[in-house]
């Protein structure tokens, strides 16, 4: 167990997190975004996630039986083989030196400077078989909106998490990462996935989860960035983790959930996405259930706009119209046990709002990339301005009531390593697969 002297670190939930250019995208991704995973047991904060019909998890399989079979299932996710064909680039040349050439420098837009740096992010991950967790360090790709004058102060009006595709490291996604803090007026935060890049350790499902909730805990607790300004946005491989996330933060975090959730070519589950790819037989002997995002997107109590191309060659479009109609048909289900009182109505425009009672309001809307493929769209006119759109139209960060701009945040951007370093990686408890 390892703890961060005289911090308390939760992303949720101490007392300091209280306050508190056209580009042409065509290098997303590898062939297949699946992904595994470690999870131990259900956690007395998180039901456990109901099984999939046709999931390895069968229909009715009870929650106390999750013990010795949970554990068994977590020590084969973590040394699955699969995870190198979910994870291809796990061990390739990194895109960048250590420090961070060439994507890092300065920007100047009339009065605002679009700082792009690096730090070293402290994550703790599973240990393996009987093992205590292990500390890595991951980089974190940090795009920061800052006044021309006085560079360190803040000019940010939220803060957007990307989690990037199975096919590139952070220095590929850069680019789309300053696009989106151009666009946007927020503060963009792209970690590395372990294996990836620079990064230490290996990818499968508990470890990308566990950079991502130290992503959120870094923009959370160091940054002190608002759950209402904190848009979550996954691509392709990244939609999984994002919206467990999601899920996690709408079901455990006094504060809420995040100000929206965006997934860019999504898929419904990986085992459906392998039983689809593989057929049923192979994918049921070799591929276990990782980031069930039907389920969780009926547990997330926030915005969710969806993006696909309708000639995705990689994830069929299929995916986000099976999504988009799941979480609305399932929302309901979910809600006595998740949310409280809810109330499902579908509105004459084709979208569900979910309405939580002491929640956010959620809307699950689906924008369709015409004539577009995995890797090779437009990533302004279908990704940047959509998303924009979308949080204007639902009054979501970085825009207020009525379509007009929030106030800048006012975040203290100095010294993040030092700060980072006092900090630490948080207590393993905290982690999402202590807490499966």
């Amino acid at each position: 167990r390892a703890r961060a002297a005289g911090v308390r670190p939760s992303i949720q939930w101490s007392a300091r997190s209280r306050r508190g250019a056209r580009t042409q995208a065509t290098g997303g991704d590898a062939s297949v975004p699946v992904s595994p995973g470690v999870r131990r047991g259900p956690s007395p904060r998180e039901p456990v996630t109901p099984p999939l019909p046709g999931s390895p998890r069968g229909e009715n399989q009870k929650e106390n039986n999750s013990g010795s079979m949970a554990w068994a299932n977590q020590l084969w996710k973590q040394y699955d083989p699969i995870n190198n064909i979910i994870f291809p680039k796990m061990g390739a040349r990194p895109t960048y030196d250590d420090r961070g050439k060439p994507f890092v420098g300065e920007l100047q837009v009339r009065d605002v400077i679009y700082k792009t740096v690096m730090v070293s992010l402290p994550v703790l991950v599973p240990g393996g078989l009987c093992a205590p967790p292990k500390l890595i360090e991951c980089p974190l790709l940090c795009v920061f909106r800052a006044d021309a004058k006085r560079l360190q102060k803040c000019k940010g009006k939220g803060c957007v998490v990307y989690l990037h595709g199975n096919g590139t490291d952070i220095g590929g996604a850069s680019e789309e990462a300053k696009t989106l803090a151009r666009e946007l007026d927020c503060h963009v935060l792209v970690p590395e996935y372990p294996g990836y890049g620079r990064a230490e350790g290996i990818a499968n499902e508990d470890t990308v989860d566990a950079v991502t909730h130290a992503t959120i805990r870094f923009a959370v607790e160091t940054l002190s960035v608002p759950h209402d300004r904190l848009v979550l946005y996954g691509r392709s491989v990244g939609t999984g983790p994002a919206a467990a996330a999601a899920s996690r933060m709408t079901l455990t975090s006094p504060l809420g959930p995040p100000a929206a959730l965006v997934l860019h070519s999504p898929y419904t589950s990986i085992y459906e996405f392998a039983k689809e790819k593989a057929g049923g037989l192979l994918s049921y002997l070799l591929v276990s259930e990782r980031w069930p995002t039907r389920v969780n997107l009926t547990r997330t109590g926030c915005p969710v706009l969806l993006i696909h191309g309708d000639k995705d060659e990689v994830i069929p479009f299929r995916h986000s119209a099976k999504l988009r109609k799941d979480a609305a048909k399932r929302s309901t289900a979910h809600a006595a046990r998740n949310f409280g009182d809810r109330n499902d109505t579908k509105q004459g425009d084709g979208q569900f709002r979910h309405g939580t009672k002491g929640g956010a309001a959620g809307v699950v809307q689906l924008h369709v990339q015409k004539g577009a493929s995995h890797n090779v769209f437009d990533f302004y006119g279908d990704v940047a301005d959509p998303i924009a759109s979308f949080l204007k139209r639902h009054e979501r960060a970085p825009f207020a009531k009525g379509g007009a701009s929030l106030d800048e945040m006012g975040l203290d951007l100095q010294n993040l390593d030092t700060r980072l370093a006092e900090v630490g990686p948080g207590e393993a408890e905290e982690y999402p697969f202590a807490n499966g």
